[in-house]
């Protein structure tokens, strides 16, 4: 399927991922959300029916007080007019009082005592015992509060009784005086209201274990409490909600507290049992509330969990089928684009190595050609007086640019015969930082990012800097307004081993993919015409693949450009240079050589200026009739021979007969191929790249000379 029709399906197939994921929140969203409103609603409506239920009971609660204190308050009447004009001794030996008081209060449950306390706080008459037990309550803040004025209906604090030893609260008030209300204080006539009786009230009164009812005065005693905390709690602390509320006045309401002594956070209610100064409460625990709530929510949740959970299943079946098949056709769509890919490098690959063969036989046949021109031009040199050599002057210069340009070529075609040396890249760098700064112009910047640690690479240094040379100024040509160059390197680490990447950077103009895919092609440039050769990258990438790398471009318009060049980090230690002893000169002497040339113009030439030197030269044109020549003479002390040439034997099979059978001849290769290529024939032969001049050759040819003699 094309690669195209896999994108528009893989698209198709993420859009019903992406709409299936919006079905799966919406399928917990809104049932969620529905639910979280409905319970919402609901808690506020059990609260609401819980603060009405408060009421009604407060309200209950409320009606119970009223008619405990009228009771209360008829049975102070009914005292006062029974004793009227009754002196204090009169009353402590009136047995017929006591016998009405029992049974005044007999059918009363809710008063527990009635009695009377002379204005000594003696008690002289009560309904349980005849004669009155000798109690004085002259301590009792009830009784100093009568006693100091007259404060009508007064309901003390919750106490234990002195006669009954039980919790209870007295309602007191003054006895009639004797004189009319200007008289004197003359005792308090006193009921007593038993906490037990209107504890067992409000345990009727309660559905739950935690709900709370209380009996409060205006200052915040509290009277009765249920269920009882004891001791512990007799006063509400004064910033409580409700005392605040009792202080603005307030006859009733709801509020929500938490108990100080319990924890218990309650909603609750409250009332004024008018006009006394008591109030009534009734609490409801939240608790309580919110569990009447969960019922009612767990009730929804039985019918809307399992669908909503049916629907999320069903929505996670399908997403989890739409992600595997989108998973399928992108996994199919990467392969596709991979394989592309492949194929595409593929072709670039085989487009560039196709390209590097035929640039290479080109620069081969040039060099071939080159070779021969500067040898003639050498011996023309020779032979014509100062005036006239001067006029070649300028077909040597064409010459060597002809040279220059067939190296970049062969540099391409990975075919360049090179010295690869172990050098520190860094330190390689930094003794060109004077020569890039010349090659830059003032409005541009060139910045540095070399480590200190040693980054061996096994290189040419002269290919080395050429490429470094070339990217740099590519990079200035990419930046006409000015701008910044940044030259960097580092160790990456790969699986195939430490690499020593070089990245030069510029903040130039970029280019778009399709300019920089083709960027390393031979003799493709984008600068105008007359400006470039479209050799300076490609000669980049032929240094890297031939130094056992790799380099790549990236760039984008308006982005700058990014070339990287990765070199195999060596692992052998940067070699010192050598000092070559310039003072040991061989002179030539009687030497033999064997000179073995396909190509006529370059066997002449060569032929010549070695005769000129002073060398004997025997000369073969193909390697068959070299052997041919050694079996029947081999008292030669040089073979110089081209590497390609015709009839089955190539120079380098001529170099290994020689080494097998002659070892004692040296042999010298001539070629424009890389010595990486001669099959490991460096270590025993040694190379001369084409095109030389016969002082180059007859120089080499020396060089091996002075190793013979050593050796």
């Amino acid at each position: 399927m094309p690669l195209r029709h896999l994108d528009a399906l893989a698209t198709e197939s993420e859009g019903m991922v992406r709409l299936l994921r919006i079905l799966l929140v919406a399928s917990v969203l809104v049932p969620s959300l529905l639910f979280t409103a409905i319970a919402w609603r609901d808690f506020h409506e059990e609260e609401a029916q819980a603060e009405r239920n408060i009421r009604k009971t407060v309200l209950i609660l409320h009606e119970h007080m009223q008619k405990v204190f009228d009771t209360v308050e008829q049975v102070l009447d009914r005292l006062d007019e029974r004793t009227a004009g009754m002196s204090w001794d009169e009353i402590g030996r009136a047995d017929d009082l006591h016998g009405y008081l029992r049974t005044l209060v007999e059918e009363l449950p809710q008063i527990g005592v009635v009695g009377l306390v002379d204005p000594n706080g003696a008690l002289r008459n009560d309904n349980r015992l005849f004669p009155a037990p000798p109690i004085n309550v002259g301590d009792r803040e009830y009784f100093r509060t009568q006693a100091a004025a007259d404060a009508g209906i007064l309901v003390s604090e919750a106490i234990t009784g002195r006669g009954s030893g039980k919790r209870q609260f007295n309602v007191t008030r003054r006895r009639a005086a004797t004189g009319g209300p200007e008289g004197p204080f003359n005792g308090v006539l006193l009921t007593a209201v038993m906490a037990d009786y209107l504890s067992d009230f409000y345990q009727l009164v309660v559905a739950g274990p935690k709900e709370s009812i209380s009996l409060v005065r205006r200052d915040g005693s509290v009277l009765v409490r249920f269920p009882s905390m004891g001791d512990r709690q007799t006063r509400h602390a004064t910033d409580s909600i409700l005392l605040g509320a009792m202080a603005a006045g307030q006859t009733e309401g709801v509020f929500r507290t938490r108990g100080r002594l319990d924890g218990v956070t309650r909603l609750n209610g409250f009332m004024h049992v008018a006009p006394y100064p008591i109030y009534v409460t009734y609490g409801i625990p939240i608790s309580e509330i919110r569990a009447g709530w969960m019922r009612n929510i767990l009730l929804y949740a039985a019918f809307t969990v399992p669908a909503m959970l049916a629907l999320v299943g069903i929505t996670l079946l399908a997403l989890r089928r739409a992600r595997s098949e989108t998973r399928a056709i992108r996994r199919w769509t990467e392969e596709a684009r991979a394989r592309e890919a492949l194929e595409n490098a593929l072709r670039q690959s085989q487009k560039l190595e196709a390209l590097g063969q035929l640039t290479g036989g080109v620069a081969h046949d040039f060099n071939n050609l080159l070779t021969a021109a500067l040898a003639n031009l050498h011996l023309m040199e020779r032979h014509l007086p100062a005036e006239g050599a001067r006029y070649l002057n300028g077909t040597r210069t064409a010459l060597e640019r002809a040279r220059t340009l067939t190296g970049q070529l062969l540099a391409f075609s990975r075919q360049e015969a090179v010295d690869p040396k172990v050098i520190d890249l860094g330190d390689a760098l930094r003794s060109m930082a004077n020569l890039l700064e010349r090659s830059i112009r003032a409005d541009i910047a060139l910045d540095w990012a070399l480590p200190s640690a040693p980054l061996p690479v096994e290189v040419d240094p002269v290919q080395l800097e050429l490429a470094v040379l070339n990217l740099v100024v590519n990079a200035r040509d990419a930046m006409p307004a000015g701008g910044r160059i940044r030259i960097a390197t580092r160790q990456e680490e790969t699986p195939d081993g430490p690499l020593a990447v070089l990245e030069i950077t510029d903040t130039g103009g970029g280019m778009p993919p399709e300019v920089a895919a083709r960027a390393f092609e031979p003799f493709f440039t984008t600068k105008p015409h007359g400006k470039g050769t479209g050799l300076g990258l490609s000669m980049v990438y032929g240094f890297a693949r031939q130094s056992g790398g790799n380099a790549t471009i990236s760039s984008a318009p308006r982005r700058g450009t990014v070339v990287r060049v990765s070199l195999p980090v060596s692992g052998r230690a940067p070699e010192a240079e050598a000092v070559p002893d310039a003072a040991e000169v061989v002179p030539p002497g009687p030497v033999r050589l064997l000179v073995v040339e396909d190509n006529a113009l370059v066997l002449m030439a060569t032929v010549e200026g070695l005769a000129q030197e002073g060398f004997d030269v025997v000369t073969a044109d193909h390697g068959a009739a070299a052997l041919e020549i050694l079996e029947q003479d081999s008292a030669f002390d040089v073979i110089v021979t081209d590497v390609v040439m015709p009839y089955g034997v190539s120079g380098i099979d001529l170099a290994r007969r020689v080494q097998e059978r002659w070892p004692d001849i040296r042999v010298l290769l001539i070629s424009g191929y890389s010595p990486e290529s001669l099959n490991g024939l460096k270590a025993d032969a040694a190379v001369l790249p084409k095109p030389f001049t016969p002082d180059q050759l007859a120089a080499r040819v020396r060089a091996l000379l002075r190793t013979m003699k050593t050796a």
